[in-house]
């Protein structure tokens, strides 16, 4: 008997440390920490593997996982996920020296011989979905670090990718101070594509860490899928810039509230159709991110960076319009912090 498909696995928030303890930050606010990571010997000289268990995935599950970087990164990493009955799915390489080479191959991914004929689980390069229910699923990590392990922790985010009922206590935070940068300043060629990287140097702005837009704009771009928008690709090129950062999921207006009340503005990715989010300067997207900077009681504060210019990005958005926005579908957000020493580079 198959569990119902409509109840996906609950938000749940996991954390696993390596050796070094994990930033006490707003990054540990909530969630279940589960554990250390642990790197073993990898089958190729330099490389370390370590895997964790997720156990039971229900149909509709969306799975975040996010490699937080500490002092000493790896040079590559790689994350992949299997299950019972020989499924795997491989999300994007990771390469973080700034004069990258190829990354490690991406291959196309096993969905497993049974259950029903569609694809079991799908990827979505930064991220996963299950389509069937999966049972034993373990996510597995591939990293070139050298002579020594890396120090990295781990966070997985699980929750229903599509929420019907957004969970809004009416929690408050205060407003925070992020400087506004436009994405649509920048070169025509690109200036529709860089939202991602450009909230990301807003964040990187406040934290005192200026980035010439343009320039950190191609540092995020994935060399293999040349896309700019790849979440763990912008926390490596913040990482490179000074900064340690997460991706994790949200579902609560609760859980943001506490985030920003720590201080930390949040990196959100959201979507809407016409007419849902009103003010906002694009009329409609499939995916575009905004840092979201202070709750209000009816409005929420953020830096657009489809704004027409600097003075044009900070926007007050309608609360209940904003939230669905965001937490509705996978509910995705960036959080930056300094890390301790800007001039470490990855492991030859």
């Amino acid at each position: 008997m198959q569990p119902d498909a409509a109840m996906p696995t609950a938000h749940r928030l996991l954390w696993f440390g390596a050796e070094a303890p994990m930033p006490r930050s707003a990054v540990t606010l909530d969630g279940d920490v589960c554990g250390r990571l642990v790197f073993e010997p990898g089958a190729e000289a330099g490389t370390w593997v370590a895997g964790i268990d997720l156990g039971t995935l229900l149909a509709g599950t969306l799975c975040v996982p996010s490699l937080i970087l500490g002092q000493r990164a790896p040079r590559r990493y790689r994350m992949y996920a299997t299950w019972e009955g020989g499924g795997a799915l491989d999300l994007v390489s990771i390469t973080l020296p700034e004069d990258t080479k190829s990354p490690l191959p991406w291959p196309k991914g096993d969905y497993g011989p049974v259950g029903p004929p569609q694809r079991r689980a799908e990827a979505g390069i930064d991220c996963f979905e299950t389509v069937d229910t999966l049972t034993g699923c373990r996510l597995q990590i591939e990293v070139e670090s050298g002579s020594t392990p890396p120090e990295v922790d781990l966070a997985v985010s699980l929750r229903p990718r599509l929420l019907n009922d957004i969970a809004d206590d009416g929690s408050e935070a205060p407003t925070l101070p992020v400087p506004g940068f436009s994405q649509m300043s920048c070169a025509d060629d690109i200036a529709r594509q860089i939202c991602s990287p450009v909230s990301v140097a807003m964040v990187l702005a406040a934290l005192g860490i200026p980035r010439d837009l343009e320039q950190f704009a191609y540092a995020s771009r994935h060399p293999q899928h040349r896309l700019f928008g790849i979440w763990p690709a912008n926390l490596a090129a913040a990482w490179h810039a000074g900064a340690s950062g997460v991706i994790r999921t949200f579902d609560s207006a609760a859980q943001a509230a506490r985030i920003l009340t720590a201080g930390y503005p949040i990196v959100t990715s959201i979507r809407f159709e016409a007419g849902e989010l009103m003010d906002a300067p694009l009329p409609r997207t499939g995916g575009h991110l905004v840092v979201l900077r202070g709750l209000g009681r009816d409005r929420v504060t953020v830096n657009d960076p489809a704004g027409a210019n600097g003075s044009d990005v900070a926007r007050e958005y309608d609360r209940r319009a904003f939230l669905r926005a965001w937490l509705g579908d996978r509910g995705v957000g960036y959080l930056l912090w300094p890390r301790q020493n800007i001039g470490l580079e990855p492991a030859p």
